[in-house]
């Protein structure tokens, strides 16, 4: 029985590993509650699961709270900023109709800048939780990322819908949802993000 229940048994390293993401899951769901904080929740979720793969000791809930409070202010800037563009692009793409070839394509251009938006918002939480950058740096950086590193883009992109579709259909994985989406995109971000810092492991 101690090699199954033991410090060193499969069994224990899972649950620790189930705990985390439910606490992470948690922790997210509650502090995104008013919406404009999801930034530095999303934030602080990131910070928690690169250090986890960085082999960095810790716990979960203080260095949550601890990225939360650092990054509140620029990731909130961040979140206010999605969410002001979002609402422009959703009322113009829904209530334009467009008659002809150039209203056409002003819409096949908003639709272009919404997808840039998405893709923009997958990186900016996680470079942020990692790096320290100027607003308009941080903004800069993920744009970049984002087209340069398509392949990692696209796969967040099909885990983000894979895991929406998983929670619909067994709404009790949203206890673990965020957590475990987190984790496994973490694990891209960090092979990304160690090509241009490769000692970053060493230094948050």
């Amino acid at each position: 029985m101690g090699k199954i229940f033991g410090l060193d048994s499969y069994f224990y390293k899972y649950g620790v590993i189930l705990c985390d993401l439910i606490i992470i899951t948690v922790l997210w769901c509650v502090c995104s509650l008013p919406i404009f904080t999801i930034g530095a929740s999303t934030t602080a979720v990131y910070y928690v699961t690169t250090r986890q793969l960085s082999d960095r000791e810790g716990y979960v809930s203080r260095d949550f709270f601890k990225s939360f409070k650092q990054n509140f202010v620029q990731a909130t800037l961040v979140t206010l900023l999605i969410g002001l563009v979002s609402a422009i692009l959703f009322i113009n793409i829904i209530l334009f109709q467009p008659d002809t070839l150039i209203e056409t394509i002003i819409v096949i251009i908003q639709y272009v800048i919404l997808y840039q938006l998405i893709i923009f918002t997958i990186y900016v939480f996680p470079l942020l939780s990692r790096f320290k950058f100027k607003f308009f740096e941080l903004l800069k950086n993920a744009f970049f990322m984002a087209n340069r590193h398509l392949l990692t883009t696209f796969t967040c992109l099909i885990l983000l819908f894979a895991i929406y579709q998983l929670v619909l259909r067994y709404f009790i994985l949203i206890f673990v949802a965020m957590g475990f989406y987190a984790i496994l995109t973490s694990l891209m971000f960090m092979k990304v993000f160690r090509k241009y810092v490769p000692e970053m492991d060493k230094d948050v």
